[in-house]
Parts: C-alpha cells; sequence; structure tokens
C-alpha cells in the first residue's frame, strides 16, 4: 500500500491532516484529468474543489483494495459527467478545439494538432488514452477509474492510438507522447 492511500485509510479513520495530505498529493492529477475533459479553465477550479468534496464525504465508503489515485479520479471522473449534465452543457469538440487553439496559438504546431486529434476522440478512448499514456496510471489503475476491465482499458487505448495515427497520417506524432 504506498503512502497516499495509506493517508487516505487514515483520513477515514477521522485523521484530517491525513486526508489534507491526500488533497496535496492527488490535486495536480485530477487537474489534469479535468483540463483533458473539455471543461472551461474557470469550471476546473470548481471541479476540483467537488472532487474533494464528494471524496472527503465518501470517506466511510472506502473498502481495502482500492489505491488512492484510482478512487479520487473516479469521483474526479463523475463529478466532471455531472458537471456537465448540471450545466446544460453539450460537450461540442469543435467548440473546444477553438478554445484551446485560441489559448496555445504560440505552442508549437505539432503539439496543438495532437491535442486536437486527442480531444477529437469518443470519449471511452479519450479517457482511457489519457490517463494511461498522458498521465502515466497503469492499465489496472485505469480500469478501477472507468469502473470496466483491463482488457477493455487496453483496447480502448489501443483504438485511441490507432485513430490517432490514422488522423495523423504518421506514427512519429503519435510517439511523441
Amino acid at each position: 500500500m504506498d503512502s497516499v492511500t495509506r493517508d487516505l485509510f487514515l483520513a477515514q479513520d477521522g485523521d484530517n491532516e491525513a486526508f489534507t495530505r491526500v488533497v496535496q498529493a492527488t490535486e495536480g492529477d485530477v487537474r489534469r484529468f479535468c483540463a483533458w475533459q473539455n471543461l472551461h479553465r474557470d469550471d476546473i477550479d470548481d471541479v476540483v474543489q467537488e472532487t474533494f468534496l464528494r471524496a472527503y464525504r465518501g470517506l466511510h465508503t472506502l473498502s481495502y483494495g482500492i489505491t488512492c489515485r484510482s478512487w479520487i479520479l473516479t469521483i474526479a471522473r463523475n463529478t466532471c459527467v455531472d458537471h456537465f449534465r448540471k450545466s446544460g452543457q453539450l460537450r461540442r469538440i469543435t467548440k473546444a478545439i477553438e478554445r484551446h487553439v485560441q489559448s496555445h496559438q504560440d505552442d508549437a504546431t505539432t503539439t496543438v494538432a495532437l491535442e486536437q486529434m486527442i480531444f477529437s476522440l469518443p470519449e471511452v478512448f479519450r479517457d482511457a488514452f489519457v490517463l494511461v499514456r498522458l498521465m502515466g496510471f497503469s492499465y489496472d489503475e485505469v480500469a478501477a477509474i472507468l469502473g470496466c476491465p483491463r482488457g477493455t482499458v487496453q483496447s480502448r487505448v489501443a483504438r485511441a492510438r490507432e485513430s490517432l495515427m490514422l488522423s495523423a497520417g504518421n506514427e512519429q506524432v503519435i510517439k511523441v507522447s
């Protein structure tokens, strides 16, 4: 059991300082995940805060065998989905790409093109690809986050990579990640 997961179980037993350490250790991952969900910059802070509020309220639901990062990112994913439902937004890929390109006009063209291709992936493929290839989670961790079998995660990552290669027309672009 890693130290962050240990802190999570200490927090379950009432140790508030342990929960603070959990937040500090996982906030960056939650922010990055929210950014890849096409959230507007202004909404990311709200979703991150709501994620940790839900985590704190849900400490009593913890069971052994989970990892902290998987549990927190599952909550983050569900919070993102709820955010889009509550706000009535439909996730329009073209608007997200336009917003993203406008905010990154000075970035290298290939990086922007790759990000656009990632944003245009179907959500199930994008989530798996981002968590495994860009955030460095294991297939087992991502399976726990997404609530599906490990083989499904592997398939989704492979399909995302295949789709990106077809879109790019060049395998080199994908190997950069």
